[in-house]
């Protein structure tokens, strides 16, 4: 495909403020539509067609690909439609809101010449691509430990991102980040146990997974802090070894922040200063695959099928 692939953004805060910055960046796309109910954003941008319906987007017969970045709880009927008009699909993660959605959107699939990709960011992050490439294969891993604890404003407790019934939660905004990157890091996981208050939106949860191909117990544990708590905000994924104790670790409290990898408390990777939102590059490499899976008519990862078995995952955790 010689010729500039035509996207279609849908959504306002994310597939504005990351997608569409990060989408100009690369040549071959050419965004020619937005679903944008405040259309102010984008006056500067005249070829660009605005909409406010989704339908009308996925209708113009003139969009090659589209970007999902609505609200997870309106992913599901926009994916069904967009397989049925043979239009390749970038979306967010998570891609539907229960794993029968995810389900049937595989089986609609079924010998479907489209591309259809999830933005995983975590494993584009640069000091996630520095220890997969230059410790892990050197080190024998004796545990794993993750936490991951993020304070929310209590205005905004009430948002999808936060309701599991609407795509949110800590499964779907967080927990699914995690068992991504775990698979991606160290292989296939299994649940041994999991500790959490039966509830609709859980605050807190423990899980012990269990690596069987290199013998490796992870323990993930998540917490969400009250706003004006003393305790910090972080993001921890530490790696007991044979040659010490590796810590990939972030403060998350702000979108600039970034990972660091640690050996033994001394810093060995430190990425360059991050002058955009931490989301941008990881965003940015990813569109750069969905573009490649386009061109050479390939179905490259992380696909809907790889978005299917975290949704198994967090399926086992939940029942």
């Amino acid at each position: 495909m010689k010729k500039k692939i035509n996207v279609g953004i849908i959504g306002r805060n994310f597939g504005y403020k990351v997608i569409f910055k990060a989408i100009k960046k690369i040549k071959s796309f050419n965004t020619i539509a937005f679903c944008f109910k405040k259309s102010s954003n984008l006056n500067t941008y005249k070829h660009i067609k605005i909409y406010k319906n989704w339908k009308k987007i996925l209708q113009d017969k003139d969009i090659n690909a589209v970007i999902i970045a609505s609200p997870p709880n309106t992913h599901f009927n926009i994916i069904k439609e967009a397989i049925k008009k043979n239009i390749h699909i970038f979306c967010e993660k998570p891609v539907t809101k229960s794993y029968k959605e995810i389900t049937e959107i595989c089986r609609l699939l079924e010998n479907k010449k489209i591309s259809h990709f999830v933005n995983f960011e975590f494993p584009k992050i640069a000091a996630f691509k520095f220890l997969k490439r230059n410790i892990l294969n050197k080190i024998k891993i004796k545990k794993i430990i993750v936490d991951w604890s993020i304070k929310i404003p209590n205005q905004k407790r009430s948002s999808w991102k936060n309701i599991h019934s609407k795509g949110g939660g800590i499964f779907f905004n967080y927990i699914c980040h995690s068992l991504y990157y775990l698979e991606y890091l160290f292989g296939k996981i299994t649940i041994n146990k999991k500790i959490y208050k039966p509830k609709k939106n859980p605050s807190n949860l423990s899980i012990n997974f269990f690596n069987s191909k290199n013998n490796i117990n992870i323990s993930l544990n998540f917490k969400i802090l009250k706003f004006y708590s003393n305790n910090k905000s972080i993001h921890c994924i530490k790696i007991l070894s044979n040659k010490g104790i590796y810590n990939l670790i972030s403060k998350t409290e702000s979108l600039k922040d970034e990972f660091i990898l640690k050996k033994n408390n001394r810093i060995i990777f430190k990425p360059t200063k991050n002058i955009d939102d931490f989301r941008m590059k990881p965003t940015l490499e990813n569109l750069k695959i969905f573009k490649k899976s386009i061109i050479q008519k390939k179905i490259l990862k992380p696909n809907f099928y790889d978005a299917k078995k975290i949704h198994a995952h967090i399926n086992q955790i939940i029942s």
